[in-house]
């Protein structure tokens, strides 16, 4: 993969840009959260803890992704009907998400209920153009994974907004394991598809589709619905289904995508190294995800409160984190990055702080060293508000010159 700016042509390139853009604002909530959360001068209460997440999950991760949609399925064939259609989107999800969050901020449950229906529009619209697109694009195995991860996502927010419509109605219409169907249809179905995605685009470049790709990509949308659908409805068995689906999707992945690993530069300032994170913290993520997932299906966690919390927190920042803000910061590196950046030095301090705290977080936690706690959140936040600065920048500088993205090939 060639390293560079693909600001070059595309119809939606302002979508892109804004959808960035108002990500990277979201993300600073998220941010601003977690570090004031990881020095524990106070309790935050728990509107504060849900904005922290939905921030991270529906302001930067979602809004990121619904911009690589266009970037990967847009091509300037698009027809001017198309292409009011993904501005509207695009306008309504820019929008839409961050009141939605600032909902949650708000501790209003009937606002909560009340803004989360334009997300989930917006969010149904996406998917539905990506199925208008099939016809106009050539299909690849990343592509397939990003078709089949929206999906999942409008399966996820739509229990998601029906929760939301249960509390602020007081009227019980779902079943249980609502709460936990929206989770993992989110966090396992929704994001390691969309992982497995990015990493392959930029690392990888296969034209077309491969059965071990499909192989791949349908276990691990057939274990995302699978998990899903167990936790809404507590059946044990499907929880169980769900691991060896996902185990022998990842093994798929790791041999397709090894060769790559071996060939990234990890002391180089380019986008490359952070989709090569990408994958070893896919696995690690897996791997927790079936460690937990055992743990309840043998009743070793019998309740939510057993869980030992810094599972819960290596399971969430390998995947926040590790994943998705590696996949989504080296994409908008290579969207922004012009012959003379702004600040240069800032892609060695997002890439060595953020991933560099982050472990050191985790870790602390697993070995019960509280107080290092204070000093590995402010390393990992203070270097991800470094990369917002920047990117924010990069992105509003390009504004002027009025460049487009073209998609690379998937």
């Amino acid at each position: 993969m060639k390293e560079g700016n693909f600001l070059v042509g595309s119809r939606h390139a302002s979508e892109i840009r804004w959808l960035f853009q108002a990500g990277l604002l979201v993300f600073t909530i998220t941010v601003a959260i977690g570090i004031l959360n990881g020095f524990h001068f106070i309790t935050l209460p728990r509107q504060v803890l849900l904005t922290h997440v939905h921030a991270g999950t529906l302001g930067w991760i979602t809004l990121g992704v619904i911009a690589i949609c266009l970037w990967l399925f847009g091509e300037e064939s698009a027809a001017p009907g198309n292409s009011q259609a993904v501005r509207a989107l695009s306008l309504l999800a820019a929008i839409g998400i961050p009141i939605y969050v600032l909902a949650f901020l708000s501790g209003n449950l009937l606002a909560r209920a009340i803004f989360g229906f334009p997300v989930l529009i917006a969010i149904v619209g996406v998917l539905i153009w990506l199925i208008g697109r099939l016809g106009r694009v050539t299909m690849t195995v990343p592509r397939l994974a990003v078709l089949a991860a929206i999906t999942t996502l409008v399966v996820g927010s739509t229990i998601g907004v029906l929760v939301q419509l249960e509390l602020a109605s007081k009227n019980a219409f779902l079943p249980e394991g609502a709460i936990g169907g929206h989770v993992t249809a989110q966090v396992v179905g929704y994001l390691v598809l969309i992982g497995m995605a990015i990493s392959e685009w930029r690392l990888k470049n296969t034209p077309g589709l491969t059965w071990p790709g499909i192989v791949q990509v349908g276990l691990l949308f057939l274990g995302g619905i699978l998990i899903t659908i167990g936790a809404l409805l507590n059946i044990q068995a499907l929880l169980g289904a769900f691991i060896p689906a996902e185990l022998i999707a990842v093994i798929i992945y790791c041999v397709r995508l090894g060769p790559q690993l071996r060939r990234v530069n990890w002391l180089a300032p380019t986008s490359e190294r952070h989709f090569g994170l990408v994958v070893p913290y896919l696995v690690i993520n897996l791997i927790l995800l079936v460690w937990l997932i055992t743990g309840v299906v043998t009743k070793v966690y019998a309740r939510f409160e057993l869980i030992p919390i810094w599972l819960v927190f290596a399971f969430d920042h390998t995947m926040f984190i590790g994943v998705m803000s590696n996949s989504l910061f080296g994409l908008i590196q290579q969207a922004s990055r012009a012959r003379q950046p702004f600040w240069p030095w800032a892609e060695q301090v997002v890439f060595w702080g953020m991933n560099g705290g982050m472990i050191g977080f985790v870790l602390t936690l697993a070995a019960d060293q509280r107080g290092l706690e204070k000093l590995f959140t402010p390393i990992m936040g203070g270097s991800i508000l470094i990369g917002i600065i920047t990117y924010t920048v990069r992105l509003q500088r390009l504004r002027s010159a009025a460049p487009a993205l073209t998609a690379a090939p998937a």
